[in-house]
């Protein structure tokens, strides 16, 4: 019996669909756990901080160990890592939908968390390699963005139906069948990309950006029960201070630094980065006190609650698309300044929807499209300017990188903002959203300021 191989013009689509997958299945299963959140509080009786340890234990992993798994996909080979993290993730989520107690589920959480880090900077990595044209890169990144929004348009409704028909655990078991046909596709359509032997792992910073991350979290999301000026709070936040000091000093003397300076000389790749921080924040920490506040205080169903954030999560797809049509070739600077533009609007109009109750949820929906509007033009702008911006060579250490970059934003926002909300309630949540205006404001005048115009000189 022989084998038919489809030649690669034919067969690169495939590997492509194979690369998004895996950040599809992050973003869907993040999105979708946020609305589930009431549920597994009732089911464990956790409190709101215990649901905060149940997305911040992976993303601490997620966010510090995203460094290095791009650089371990440029030392062992991108595919290899890809394969290894979505088998990680898969194999996870099953147990995940078994967890007995809310402390197991936080554990397996962790181990989600490690799949994800590994596969993530890979799957950038692998698409770099995959397409090296720059127009072809550049649609190869619109479709992998478009699919990313895809995954974090449907997880709320998705997650609400499943929550509501069959319970949370069922989230966790829709990533199985998804993940196993990934790996199928990865192992038949995609190829190995080039090993850097020579390329070190600094695991020293690794540990000092572990320690800095969890006592960060543990300080934001506990003074929320405990109160800001706890003795444990401002040890946590001592503790966090301590731990970024010594991973600058290490970082220093490193022969392979975890945040590679050379990458951060370049003023775009800086802010791009900057800016997926920005985004991380505003998007998950929007996500997970919204999602909260529409079940516990206006008495939701998960369905309902699922449906009220849809034009969050479905409108940077139709964005993307629609930038895509009738103007693909707008540079990302525009598309950066632009889309925090509406993102500080969107934050107005969300702090209005607190301040008052005129007009019911009319003022939470157009605020939270307003941000979902914004995603849609700065996704895949950053996504491109840390492609355009960074060696080849090192495409899975600045995707990784940059991911991470936006990890630790989604890790401080649920964090701080579920703490503003438990201690503050409303007032908590117009701080939180303040803060979003700031950042989006700040990051308006960064990318129009540091980052050179289409076609400017050196």
């Amino acid at each position: 019996m022989t084998t038919t191989v489809l030649p690669i013009a034919r067969e690169r689509p495939y590997g492509l669909y194979a690369i998004c997958f895996g950040f599809f299945l992050v973003l869907l299963d993040t999105t979708a756990l946020n609305v589930a959140a009431a549920s597994m509080e009732r089911e464990f009786g956790s409190g709101l901080s215990g649901l905060q340890w149940v997305l911040n234990a992976y993303t601490i992993v997620f966010a510090s160990l995203l460094l290095t798994g791009g650089a371990m996909g440029d030392r062992f080979g991108a595919k290899r890592l890809y394969e290894i993290g979505l088998a990680l993730f898969t194999g996870a989520s099953l147990c995940c939908s078994l967890a007995p107690t809310v402390a197991a589920l936080v554990g397996l959480r962790m181990v989600q968390g490690v799949g994800a880090a590994v596969m993530l900077p890979a799957s950038l990595g692998l698409l770099s390699h995959a397409f090296p044209d720059a127009g072809e890169r550049a649609r190869a990144v619109s479709f992998w963005a478009s699919i990313v929004s895809l995954g974090f348009a449907a997880g709320p409704a998705l997650g609400g139906a499943l929550t509501f028909a069959f319970g949370w655990r069922s989230i966790f078991l829709l990533n199985v069948p998804v993940g196993l046909f990934a790996l199928a596709l990865v192992r038949r359509y995609v190829e190995e990309t080039r090993v850097n032997h020579a390329r070190r792992i600094d695991w020293t910073g690794q540990a000092a950006a572990v320690l800095v991350l969890s006592a960060l979290t543990y300080a934001l999301i506990e003074a929320g029960r405990l109160g800001w000026v706890a003795p444990r709070i401002l040890a946590g936040f001592i503790v966090a201070a301590a731990g970024a000091i010594l991973f600058s000093l290490f970082e220093r003397r490193s022969a392979s630094p975890v945040l590679p300076p050379h990458l951060f000389a370049n003023p775009a790749f800086s802010v791009c980065v900057v800016a997926s921080l920005g985004i991380g924040f505003g998007m998950y920490g929007t996500l997970f006190v919204e999602s909260v506040r529409l079940q516990n205080v206006h008495h939701l169903s998960a369905l309902a609650a699922g449906l009220m954030i849809v034009p969050f999560t479905v409108t940077p797809a139709l964005t993307t698309r629609a930038i895509d049509r009738f103007d693909g070739r707008m540079h990302f600077r525009p598309r950066l300044a632009i889309g925090h533009v509406i993102a500080a609007a969107g934050a107005i109009v969300m702090m209005v929807s607190v301040w008052t109750s005129f007009g019911g949820f009319s003022f939470v929906e157009i605020g939270l499209g307003l941000l979902g509007v914004s995603l849609g033009y700065i996704t895949p702008a950053i996504t491109a300017g840390v492609l355009a911006s960074s060696p080849p060579e090192t495409s899975s250490a600045a995707s990784g990188i940059l991911n991470a970059a936006r990890q630790v934003g989604a890790l401080v926002g649920v964090a701080l903002m579920g703490a503003l909300m438990q201690t503050s309630g409303d007032r908590g949540l117009l701080a939180s959203f303040a803060i979003v205006l700031v950042i989006s404001v700040g990051m308006t005048v960064l990318a129009l300021r540091l980052i050179p115009a289409p076609n400017a000189g050196p």
